[in-house]
């Protein structure tokens, strides 16, 4: 009984720690602390959420960060992506742009989404958040990009 009161305490303060936005380490623990009283369980959840505790934007700062001027130069853009892709095969897909980060499926569409930078608007820009390449019958039938 108390482990699985432990493990709700700790899964709410989860769950709260992703719905507000925590600026820095410190406050967590300290809020932890308040919460619950026992800094080994504080510790714990420390180092198991420290990657979930960053916002969306900061992981894309340092995923951009460790891109050298090759791979940024090397991306393709997005309108040769959205140009090519359409009415291709999985396989055509893949030798193109790299196998994808996630798969989705939905009714008769697969959504092939790539979190990672492979495109971006010019040769200038900044790479893309997301490209999704949407199959239907095994063969793309649009590309969806976020900008960044």
């Amino acid at each position: 009984m108390k482990k699985s009161l432990i493990l709700v305490c700790l899964l709410t303060a989860i769950s709260c720690a992703r719905t507000l936005e925590v600026k820095n380490q410190e406050s967590l623990f300290e809020n932890c602390m308040k919460t619950f009283k026992d800094e080994v369980k504080c510790r714990e959840f420390m180092s198991s959420s420290a990657k979930e505790i960053q916002s969306e934007e900061q992981q894309l700062e340092a995923t951009l960060a460790q891109l050298t001027k090759e791979q940024l130069a090397g991306m393709k853009l997005r309108k040769d992506i959205k140009d090519t892709l359409p009415g291709k095969n999985g396989n055509f897909v893949r030798e193109y742009i790299g196998d994808p980060d996630e798969i989705k499926r939905g009714g008769d569409r697969e959504y092939w989404v790539y979190k990672r930078p492979i495109s971006k608007y010019d040769s200038e820009s900044l790479p893309d958040r997301e490209i999704t390449v949407i199959f239907r019958r095994s063969f793309v039938e649009k590309v969806d990009y976020r900008k960044p």
